[in-house]
C-alpha cells in the first residue's frame, strides 16, 4: 500500500495535504508521512475516525490550510478533484477461500460479495461452477462489493450468499435484505453461517416500543451520508401522520447530544451502523429511516440500507 500511496503522491496537485486513514492503519502513519514528505509534501494528519469513503473531511482540509485530501483505505465514492483515494488491500488465503466457495456451491447457487479490502479475491471465484460474483453497487465502482448501507450488489439470481471478510455488519445487511442463507467466509478460509433473527427481533421490539408523537430527524453533515432531501421527505410524511417533527444536524452522533432534547424518539439519516451498533447507549429510541418507514407502514418488510426517497406509492394500507 505504501507503493500505491507513492504513486498517487506523484499525481496530487498541491503541496500541503490532509491525510485520512482508518483506525486499523494508524500504526502505519509514520511510514506514510515519511514517504509523502520525501516527495515534497507537507502533511497534516486527520486523527478523527475515518468511517468510510462516505466520510471525506473537507472542513478539516480547509481548517488546516490543505490543498488536497489523501483518503486511504476505501474505494472512491466522493468524486472531487481535490480528493485522492488509495485502497487498502488486505491479505487473505485465496486458495482456502476458493475451497470454501466450492463447498458452498454444493448447496446451491452462491452470490459472493465482499468489502473493497478483499475485492481482489473475487477474481479467484469467477470460474467456480455455481458461484456468481455480485453485481455493481450504486455507491461503489466495483462488482461484488457491498457496504453496510448498500447491498444492491446482491441483487442477482442465487440461493445463498457468501460474504468474504470479517465483522458482522455487512453480513447482517446482506442477510436481512436478501432473505437468503448467508455465510461469512473469513480471510483464512473459515466459514460461518450467520443468523441475525435475534438482532432483528430486538430492532422490531424497539420500533414497537416507540411512543409519543414528537420525533427528531437527524441529518448527518458527513458529505457521503448527507441525506437532507430524505430528511425533508420524512418530515412531510411524518407530519401527514400527525407527528411533530424537529430537524437536527450533527457530524457525529453521541448519546450526550440527545440529552435535554424534547423529542420522544429520533431518526438518524446517516450511517445505519450508528443507531444499530450503538442502540444500548441511547436513552431514547434511535431508528434508521427505513425503520421509521416500516413503523409508519410505508415499507412492508424490515430492511437495512439506503432508500433515497420515500416510496409514497407503497403505503401498505
Amino acid at each position: 500500500m505504501i507503493e500505491e500511496i507513492r504513486d498517487v503522491a506523484e499525481r496530487i496537485r498541491g503541496r500541503r495535504i490532509l491525510l485520512q486513514v482508518p483506525e486499523g492503519l494508524k500504526t502505519e502513519l509514520d511510514d506514510m508521512v515519511k514517504m509523502l514528505e520525501e516527495r515534497g509534501k507537507e502533511v497534516v494528519v486527520c486523527i478523527d475516525p475515518s468511517y468510510g469513503a462516505c466520510d471525506v473531511r473537507f472542513k478539516e482540509m480547509e481548517a488546516s490550510g490543505c490543498e488536497a485530501i489523501l483518503h486511504v483505505g476505501h474505494a472512491p465514492m466522493i468524486r472531487h478533484p481535490k480528493v485522492y483515494y488509495v485502497e487498502w488491500r488486505r491479505d487473505a488465503d485465496a486458495e482456502k477461500i476458493r475451497e470454501a466457495l466450492e463447498e458452498l456451491a454444493g448447496r446451491g447457487r452462491v452470490c459472493v460479495v465482499t468489502s473493497v479490502n478483499f475485492r481482489w479475491v473475487l477474481e479467484e471465484a469467477r470460474d467456480i461452477p455455481g458461484v456468481v460474483v455480485g453485481g455493481k453497487s450504486w455507491r461503489v465502482p466495483y462488482e461484488g462489493v457491498v457496504l453496510g448501507c448498500d447491498t444492491s450488489a446482491c441483487e442477482v439470481d442465487a440461493d445463498l450468499n457468501a460474504y468474504i471478510g470479517d465483522g458482522y455488519f455487512h453480513a447482517l445487511a446482506v442477510w436481512v435484505n436478501t432473505g437468503r442463507p448467508t455465510f461469512i467466509v473469513y480471510p483464512d478460509g473459515r466459514v460461518e453461517e450467520v443468523n441475525f433473527e435475534r438482532l432483528v427481533k430486538r430492532r422490531l421490539a424497539l420500533i414497537g416500543s416507540v411512543h409519543g408523537n414528537r420525533v427528531g430527524i437527524i441529518v448527518s453533515s458527513k458529505v457521503g451520508q448527507n441525506r437532507r432531501g430524505l430528511a425533508e421527505e420524512l418530515k412531510k410524511f411524518a407530519e401527514e401522520k400527525g407527528y411533530e417533527v424537529n430537524i437536527y444536524v450533527s457530524d457525529y452522533l453521541d448519546p450526550l447530544y440527545l440529552l435535554g432534547l424534547p423529542d420522544d424518539f429520533f431518526v438518524f439519516t446517516g450511517c445505519p451502523r450508528v443507531p444499530i451498533d450503538d442502540a444500548e447507549r441511547y436513552g431514547k429510541p434511535v431508528l434508521t429511516p427505513e425503520e421509521f418507514l416500516y413503523k409508519l407502514g410505508v415499507l412492508r418488510e424490515y430492511r437495512i440500507g439506503w432508500i433515497t426517497s420515500v416510496p409514497r406509492g407503497d403505503s401498505g394500507e
